[in-house]
């Protein structure tokens, strides 16, 4: 009864707070509350940074799926099942040719080591002199005998694609393994060529290479400065020493950027690695790409004790990683580096040691296309569940780039011929905006399959330890810097061989002129890469890559104006060469090829 009449009777609390809570309503309220108290911003507006779009984003999305569904729905009720089985309407000669394209290929690279093997002096280190260049008789010989097998690498597969293959797509595979066995044995030729001629100055580091101090007069190769002086004789000695400050003054000005890489724009990944840093042009390349972290060590577990093992290597891998940090920092100089400063030149592997078929076959499937004696390796077994996973998103990305290109690009190239045939501009651009859709997921689909999925498998069945084989190009503000970040590999090969040997001694060419013939090479491979296997050989990739230079001073102009946060770069990027630049590319390609082979 006592429990009874104490749950019966009220809470006093409880009866006190809904007494209050009945005064707070009943309260009279006066009208002239003040609302607006404070300055403040839009939610939208750009000075709010803080502000997460994450709805909108989803939003975005799947208004996005629900477009491509009803366009997948509406493709099968006008054309029905398009895709066949791949290759099954090849032709057995143009499989025939494709095969002999290759060979030839792997032909130039068995040359290609025969000529470095036969290049190895006889003599011993130090029977140079110090201010000898190192180009004698057999060197001369050398060189031409890579001239000839480099022009043959890409005449011989061009000619076999352009005259006997019909399918476009392996036409495309020959060319693409012709032009990157070209920079390949480029770049295994030009580097040997350096350190065949330290070999012979009994220079292993190249640290007084006279090549470095030399510079054309009048036809002649002429070495202005001893490489072990570091006094200046005579006045030709400091006019040529200021001639070469104002050149890297003149790089330095070409490539800078107003852009820091903290900025959102600019640099979203791996932004708090570099808190703080400012740096230009191409060093921003490099810092971007050491900011990067180290890939995970590759475990060890094929011992008694497997978790002590694990552990170990662990923390082996974490001091290795401590330790190269601190000596970066130590090491790092007080003032930015200038551009064209380059690591040292130390290999675990010494010149003539590094001339063998293994080093050689290393390299040729190593996923760059800079040649090194050594590279950084990952110690540990190969990840087989890493390299399933890479090479299942490869298999995954290329049977649904076929599928599009199957089901819903080649209707719109059909349409397309009909359009230009017709001259009617409005059909023309419908079937160009209809194909940017298309293009724009075969383009994202094959980037993954090719710079993430092969080359990632490719490096962790070598032991390759350097991944970082492209940025976040996807925020690029303005071309120059989508077209440094998005192919590292093809990056660093026009800075190695192209670009800054141009731009030095003792070519010392104008940094603006050296830019343009870097342009004029890449814009002669990317016709070569397309327009053989289309039998079009008009000049589409090849002017398409030079009008990118202007672009690039657009972006560059609109950056400087609106602000790296504006997105006007960003966005002439993206319209310019996505939604309009590659389906018109492809369109005017396409009707080529059908033009050309009825």
């Amino acid at each position: 009864m006592a429990s009874t009449k104490a749950a019966a009777r009220p809470d006093p609390q409880h009866a006190a707070a809904a007494v209050g809570a009945h005064k707070r309503v009943t309260k009279p309220y006066l009208q002239a509350q003040v609302v607006h108290y404070k300055p403040r911003v839009s939610v939208l507006d750009k000075e709010l940074t803080t502000v997460s779009y994450h709805g909108l984003v989803n939003f975005g999305l799947l208004l996005l799926s629900a477009t491509l569904i009803r366009l997948a729905i509406e493709n099968y009720m006008k054309y029905g099942i398009l895709v066949s089985i791949p290759g099954g309407t090849v032709a057995w000669i143009d499989w025939l040719m494709s095969l002999l394209g290759v060979a030839i290929v792997a032909v130039t690279f068995v040359v290609g080591y025969v000529i470095e093997r036969s290049a190895i002096p006889t003599l011993g280190k130090g029977k140079r002199t110090r201010g000898d260049v190192g180009v004698p008789k057999e060197e001369k010989r050398t060189v031409i005998l890579h001239l000839l097998n480099l022009g043959f690498v890409l005449v011989g597969p061009g000619c076999v694609t352009y005259f006997g293959i019909f399918q476009p797509a392996l036409g495309t595979f020959v060319m693409m393994c012709s032009c990157i066995m070209f920079l390949k044995l480029y770049s295994w030729a030009a580097t040997n060529f350096d350190l065949r001629r330290a070999y012979r100055l009994g220079d292993a580091k190249l640290e007084n290479d006279p090549m470095r101090f030399a510079h054309l007069r009048r036809g002649q190769l002429i070495v202005e400065k001893q490489p072990d002086d570091g006094s200046h004789s005579g006045n030709d000695d400091d006019d040529s020493s200021d001639e070469d400050s104002d050149k890297d003054e003149d790089v330095e000005e070409l490539v800078k950027e107003v852009i820091p890489i903290t900025t959102r724009a600019s640099f979203s990944l791996n932004a708090r690695a570099l808190d703080g840093i400012h740096v230009a042009g191409d060093d921003r390349i490099d810092a971007k790409a050491d900011a990067l972290p180290r890939p995970r060590p590759r475990l060890r577990t094929k011992t008694v004790d497997g978790t002590a093992e694990i552990l170990r290597e662990m923390a082996e891998s974490k001091n290795s990683s401590t330790t190269t940090i601190v000596e970066a920092t130590e090491s790092q100089p007080e003032e930015p580096a200038r551009v064209g400063m380059s690591h040292p030149i130390d290999y675990k592997v010494a010149y003539p040691k590094n001339v063998t078929l293994g080093n050689f076959l290393y390299f040729w499937a190593a996923p760059t296309l800079c040649y090194q004696p050594s590279y950084p390796r990952m110690p540990g077994p190969v990840r087989k569940s890493f390299v399933a996973k890479r090479i299942t998103e490869l298999l995954i990305c290329c049977l649904a780039m076929y599928i599009a290109i199957q089901q819903y690009a080649m209707p719109t190239l059909v349409g397309s011929v009909m359009a230009i045939d017709k001259r009617d501009a409005f059909w023309l651009s419908e079937r160009v905006l209809k194909l940017s859709v298309i293009s724009a997921g075969v383009w994202f689909l094959g980037f993954y399959a090719i710079f993430h999925a092969g080359l990632n498998a490719s490096a962790e069945l070598l032991g390759f330890a350097d991944r970082a084989f492209y940025l976040d190009w996807w925020n690029s503000v303005d071309l120059a810097a989508y077209w440094r970040e998005w192919n590292l590999p093809i990056h660093y090969f026009c800075k190695r061989h192209i670009m800054m040997p141009l731009v030095s001694a003792p070519l010392s060419l104008s940094p603006h002129l050296g830019v343009l013939l870097t342009f004029v090479v890449s814009a002669v491979m990317h016709e070569l890469l397309f327009g053989i296997p289309t039998h079009s050989l008009k000049g589409y990739s090849f002017f398409g890559m030079l009008f990118q230079i202007p672009l690039i001073q657009l972006t560059q102009w609109l950056v400087r104006w609106r602000g790296p946060e504006s997105g006007l770069g960003n966005a002439v990027f993206w319209i310019s060469f996505c939604i309009v630049g590659q389906p018109l590319g492809v369109v005017q390609y396409y009707y080529d090829w059908v033009k050309n082979n009825p």
